[in-house]
């Protein structure tokens, strides 16, 4: 690869380039084949949430999203994360491990990942977003502190 096609050089810390790795592969990965064209049907009012990890702020992603016309709520620095995709990550990774044999390979470990997406029944999503107000509230009382989210 030629790093500096893409601004970067021999100069260019480690982190800095891993940073960019991801963020391209976030970017071509995640957004471009599956969040930004599901924002894309939801119409002009539907709103981006991520949080403040590196590749999700690489400039490359930065770029892309404003360049697709996303909306995007903005993340604090050191915010507590109110984000509830993490109790589903959690769900997934709970069903995939009782369920099904250590994957073979990536694509089975996909293929597990999908096949347990599809069985997660509605509730968990609707608790999940109904939570959302009491997790703010929390996380107001507790002056952005320590919530039992």
């Amino acid at each position: 690869m030629v790093w500096g096609a893409f601004g970067l050089d021999h100069r260019t810390p480690l982190f800095h380039v891993q940073g960019y790795l991801a963020g391209l592969r976030y970017r071509d990965e995640i957004l471009r084949p599956l969040a930004v064209p599901t924002l894309q049907q939801m119409g002009p009012q539907a709103v981006y949430q991520d949080d403040n990890a590196r590749p999700h702020r690489a400039r490359v992603v930065n770029d892309f999203l404003q360049q697709s016309g996303v909306n995007r709520i903005e993340w604090p620095a050191c915010s507590p994360d109110l984000d509830p995709i993490e109790n589903l990550r959690d769900e997934l990774d709970r069903k995939v491990r009782s369920n099904h044999p250590p994957p073979r390979d990536v694509q089975h470990f996909y293929q597990m990942l999908r096949a347990e997406w599809q069985a997660l029944p509605q509730r968990i999503f609707t608790t999940l977003v109904n939570s959302m107000r009491t997790r703010c509230v929390e996380c107001q009382n507790s002056q952005g502190g320590y919530t039992h989210y």
